[in-house]
């Protein structure tokens, strides 16, 4: 009987940590034993509840930057060549690959063929030319998860419990087929391998159980991915669903100086946040400061103007626009890879985690906390706010997880590539900080804005992430500014976990953010773009940059944005 009412209470503790009720019913948390196969990684790419799991994992990236420091980040890829074959991504697990990308899958590359060998299989998972991988039409893969869009790309998770093996198969390329770029003296036949490969990918402590992926999907795993496609589209076209009743709401006009704030108590995540803000003017938008206290914490966790956290500070609700850069449908308009004609837009935007319509936005982050909270707005600015509102939907908890961070949002703006700009690399490029800290915690997400009222394209710096590490290179090194935000060719579309709010010429505001892919880090962290130029020179212009950087920490802590 001892024996059985220890087993009672050791169940009964297990449930009251894995679950909490809402006013919407009850809430699943994921545990540390669950079997991390296709069909978690799945759920996890569609829903958003498991942000503030704080964990001890690594995710890089493996991509062909030019390790010279300049940009010619196509051809930089001889990882291992043996014959017609290299292997240009070879890592062992558990672990998961969330993202790959390539520059081009044109006729040229009807005989470079992608494998993807699991767990040293001999015989490859996919095994098929990338022109027909990374198209719709013909991928294994549907459709928003493969595309083409502004770049090819594939966002299926592919987990793998052992190892993970990719090779590129193909043939020397013959003298009339690449011609670009001869004038540099390079290379160019290294092209036959493809362009621009980027492998996104998180590698899980030794005894996270995860389970290789199995193409084709058996039944429960294709209804996963069915409703994640669903789930996809859904979110890249149309906001969030509002609660029944929201669980607070305040509204007021606020002159200069003035603040509205709402207080809560004990225990509780909040699932949803709307703001709306009235003249929606850059004076206004700006200028209204967004600050949010978590657990009694002096220091705000997120300190951020409104309009700079979601990027509608320059254009307010509803704009229309039209740029070269954006792309609207799944292919850009014209027979070359990179668009010939501007399109169309509208500043309003959505997104699984951020999003815009008519009259407000809103934010989806989960945002625990466990003694309480303060959010406020405060009008920083010279002119009235005639209208603000904020409403928020909350789950109660009786206790938030010990492993669960706090959000966290830091805000800056400065001129770019000026003497003062940290410089990085071989050829000390400069680069705009997002982040830099110590500490544990999780990376979730970026909004950058630049001031640029030119024609020509902005965007050729690197990302670059550092987590628990120090030095040169960093583990994630990226080949472009856009490729961050699952974009390419100086162009931007809209996906449920990236996209844009406005292009050049004016204001480009453009957006990334992180599910199965987050930046998990113990002791430290370092997030930077370079400020690459590709037409007006960024160290005469000095263009403002603004920075936004979303993530969690394991304990409340100041934002540290600029003032």
């Amino acid at each position: 009987m001892e024996n059985l009412n220890k087993t009672f209470i050791t169940l009964l503790l297990i449930v009251l940590f894995t679950a909490c009720a809402s006013e919407s019913g009850e809430k699943k948390i994921a545990t540390d034993n669950e079997v991390r196969n296709v069909s978690w990684f799945l759920e996890r790419l569609r829903t958003v509840d498991h942000l503030p799991v704080l964990e001890d994992s690594h995710t890089a990236m493996i991509s062909t930057w030019d390790t010279t420091g300049y940009n010619l980040d196509a051809y930089t890829h001889n990882r291992k060549i043996e014959g017609n074959a290299n292997t240009i991504l070879d890592i062992d697990g558990p672990g998961c690959i969330h993202r790959i990308f390539t520059g081009m899958i044109d006729e040229r590359f009807d005989s470079t063929i992608i494998q993807i060998y699991l767990d040293h299989n001999e015989t490859p998972l996919f095994d098929m030319p990338i022109s027909e991988f990374f198209n719709e039409k013909t991928s294994p893969i549907p459709y928003p998860l493969v595309f083409v869009k502004t770049y090819p790309g594939l966002l299926l998770p592919i987990p793998f419990e052992k190892n993970i093996k990719v090779k590129i198969v193909t043939r020397p390329f013959r003298e009339d087929d690449w011609n670009y770029g001869q004038q540099a003296g390079a290379d160019w036949n290294r092209g036959r391998w493809g362009v621009f490969w980027q492998f996104v990918y998180t590698k899980y402590e030794d005894g996270v159980r995860v389970k290789s992926l199995n193409w084709p999907l058996d039944e429960d795993e294709q209804a996963e991915l069915d409703n994640t496609l669903q789930a996809w589209l859904k979110a890249e076209s149309s906001p969030p669903p509002a609660p029944e009743q929201w669980t607070r709401e305040e509204k007021a006009g606020l002159a200069p100086g003035e603040s509205l704030a709402i207080g809560l108590k004990n225990a509780g995540v909040i699932q949803q946040m709307r703001i709306t803000a009235r003249p929606d003017s850059p004076e206004v938008l700006n200028k209204l400061k967004l600050r949010i206290y978590w657990d009694g914490c002096e220091l705000p966790s997120v300190d951020v103007p409104v309009g700079y956290m979601f990027g509608h500070g320059e254009t307010g609700h509803g704009m229309r626009g039209s740029s070269i850069g954006a792309v609207m449908g799944r292919a850009p308009i014209g027979e070359n890879v990179v668009q010939e004609d501007p399109q169309e837009y509208n500043t309003n935007y959505h997104s699984l985690l951020l999003g815009m319509t008519d009259e407000e936005v809103y934010c989806m982050f989960p945002m625990p906390f466990s003694e309480g909270a303060k959010i406020e707005l405060v009008n920083t600015g010279s002119i009235a706010a005639e209208q603000v509102e904020i409403k928020l939907d909350m789950a109660r908890m009786k206790e938030i997880p010990e492993n669960w961070g706090r959000f966290q949002v830091t805000w800056s703006r400065e001129p770019a590539a000026t003497g003062a700009t940290p410089k990085f690399g071989p050829q000390n490029v400069p680069g705009k900080v997002f982040l830099e800290r110590r500490g544990r915690g999780k990376y979730v997400g970026s909004m950058l804005q630049v001031e640029w009222p030119f024609l020509e394209w902005w965007g050729e710096g690197d990302w670059l992430f550092w987590t628990d590490e120090d030095g040169w290179p960093p583990s994630y090194h990226g080949t472009g500014s856009e490729e961050y935000f699952n974009s390419g060719w100086c162009m931007f579309d809209r996906k449920a976990v990236s996209g844009f709010v406005s292009l050049r010429p004016g204001y480009p505001t453009v957006y990334s953010f992180h599910l199965n892919d987050a930046f998990n880090f113990q002791k430290s962290i370092k997030v930077v773009e370079e400020q690459w130029k590709w037409g007006a020179d960024m160290s005469e212009v000095n263009p403002m940059w603004s920075s936004t950087a979303f993530w969690y920490s394991a304990v409340p802590t100041g934002a540290e944005s600029m003032q």
